[in-house]
């Protein structure tokens, strides 16, 4: 088998892909969710966790309970949800899949990893006697049928924005053999092929959007299938008996409860034989308590922030130094202690400090409101009033309290505007013309390369350059040439060169950036689970996992 190993990324055909297609694929949440479907499991409707739960078939079973609603987008082509996307990585392969956390990638549906690290064209053999769940044979005709969903133009996809800059075309060779080919060396190639999970050609072909996107049609080759589905309520998987692969769950059942409300997660995790044996999302102020009952409760350090967006087409948001000053205004260390019970580090840098690619940046936001009054006075500016918005989620809510009583010890009047997520979300992709907006997300749900947490961001695509307008400034084309040479450069040490130059000028500009980077926390039963690994991104990953009682 031939491959390259490269580093490109779709920064290009990110500014292609609409923004109501966008949020039309990510469910329709908050603004946040529509970036990441991170949101959504604190907002939404009401739960309806009990249902369903606790099927009781003892160590042949697992129950869990998922802070994130089912009723988003299934298509694995075309989805932000967090739900969907936990449950994609059992139900569903790649020709290479990447571990949690680490993201190392591993053989998947393709026979074995890339070998040469030098060549534009890959040719993957197939793993032998890999089935669909309806127990149909995995052949290459299906993998051409994804990978062409992917790359198609007419009828875009979410992840069409991942792949079409670097991404050549594919070609089937024989029934079990084809040859991928790319543009140029991409140095997360490898990586980035998780992304694209295939698809059974006879069960998804000629269908509608709507049928892809229903939970109920789910049909893959992983070790799960979906048995069961109810939206808001919860899904069932049952061992597929024809899985031949590298990932053999120890248990024959698994029902993951919808539980978005936070009480009904706990209470779900604390019942005893009618509960759960594990839940994600867990609140940080219900840590200690979930310990002193027994349970296991880990965190992990991640991509998830609280950022902050300013509206460069409003003066004086579109001078820099007062950008700066805001930013340095903000009591960061208080504001985590306050809203995430201190779960949290000040950004230094644009990635948070455990990523691989993390760079501290050259310019920095520590607390100081000296230089922040001086910045202001320097860029002429007094009497200024901020309009900032935000969602009513309960943590940003604290959060953007917090920001208030920083920048009115400045002298900066603040108006809170604090909306429902799917009116702030409405809002923003309006263009509503607030002066900055609060905002979390989560890129690490796709990848976990630099480029790709960028542009999630930095893209004229999703919604934060058409509401702010900065997209369309010199200062925007300074970072996207930035970012497309870091992309092009195969070198590894002039790569890590050119993107830590583009991420030092992110946080110079400070018009799209991080507050603070939080942990997220995983809870369990250890007394009934054995390896269990807490994420860094929304929901579980079981696949590892055993149930011992």
């Amino acid at each position: 088998m031939s491959s390259k190993y490269s580093g490109e990324a779709s920064a290009r055909n990110l500014r292609s892909y609409s923004r109501r297609s966008f949020l039309q694929v990510t469910g329709g949440l908050s603004l946040a969710a529509a970036l990441t479907a991170t949101i959504g499991a604190c907002g939404g409707p009401a739960s309806s966790s009990g249902a369903g739960q606790g099927s009781g078939k003892g160590v042949d079973n697992l129950d869990v309970a998922i802070g994130y609603n089912n009723n988003s987008s299934w298509d694995p082509h075309n989805t932000g949800s967090a739900f969907a996307m936990a449950a994609h990585n059992h139900v569903y392969e790649s020709l290479w899949d990447a571990r949690p956390r680490s993201r190392e990638p591993y053989a998947a549906l393709a026979a074995e990893l890339p070998v040469d690290a030098a060549a534009t064209e890959w040719t993957v053999k197939l793993r032998e006697g890999a089935t669909w769940h309806d127990g149909k044979p995995v052949t290459a005709d299906d993998v051409v049928f994804s990978f062409n969903r992917v790359l198609a133009t007419d009828k875009k996809v979410l992840t069409n924005a991942f792949f079409a800059s670097w991404l050549a075309g594919i070609t089937k060779v024989d029934e079990s053999t084809v040859k991928i080919s790319l543009k140029f060396p991409f140095r997360a190639a490898t990586q980035r092929f998780s992304i694209i999970k295939i698809l059974p050609k006879h069960h998804f072909e000629g269908q509608a959007g709507e049928f892809l996107s229903s939970g109920k049609n789910a049909v893959g080759s992983g070790p799960f299938k979906v048995a069961g589905h109810q939206d808001t309520s919860f899904t069932k998987f049952e061992a597929h008996a024809g899985y031949n692969g590298p990932v053999k769950p120890a248990f024959k059942t698994m029902q993951w409860n919808v539980s978005v409300d936070a009480a009904a997660r706990l209470a779900l995790l604390t019942s005893g034989v009618s509960g759960v044996q594990i839940s994600d999302n867990i609140p940080q102020a219900n840590i200690e308590t979930l310990k002193g009952k027994g349970l296991t409760v880990e965190g992990a350090d991640s991509m998830n922030l609280l950022g902050l967006a300013f509206n460069t087409s409003r003066k004086p948001f579109n001078d820099k130094r007062v950008r700066q000053a805001l930013r340095l205004a903000i009591n960061a260390k208080k504001l985590i202690d306050v809203s995430i019970a201190g779960k949290g580090t000040p950004s230094t840098g644009f990635l948070h400090e455990a990523s691989p690619d993390y760079h501290r940046a050259a310019t920095q936001y520590e607390y100081d409101l000296g230089k922040a009054k001086a910045l202001l006075a320097q860029a002429g500016v007094s009497n200024l009033s901020v309009r900032l918005m935000s969602t009513n989620i309960s943590w940003t809510a604290v959060a953007v309290n917090a920001i208030k009583e920083s920048w009115e010890a400045i002298g900066v009047k603040t108006s809170l505007d604090v909306r429902e997520t799917a009116a702030f979300n409405t809002a923003v992709a309006a263009g509503e013309p607030a002066d900055a907006l609060t905002f979390s997300g989560n890129p690490n749900q796709f990848g976990a390369d630099a480029d790709l947490n960028i542009r999630w961001f930095y893209s004229t695509s999703t919604p934060f350059l058409p509401w702010n307008k900065w997209g369309t400034s010199p200062e925007y084309r300074v970072l996207d040439d930035q970012l497309d040479a870091a992309l092009k450069e195969s070198d590894e040490a002039k790569h890590k060169e050119l993107i830590n130059k583009a991420m030092d000028t992110i946080a110079d500009e400070a018009v799209i950036y991080p507050v603070m980077h939080m942990q997220l926390f995983t809870a369990w039963d250890p007394k009934k689970l054995d390896g269990v690994q807490a994420l860094d991104i929304p929901g579980v990953n079981m696949l590892q996992v055993k149930r011992t009682a």
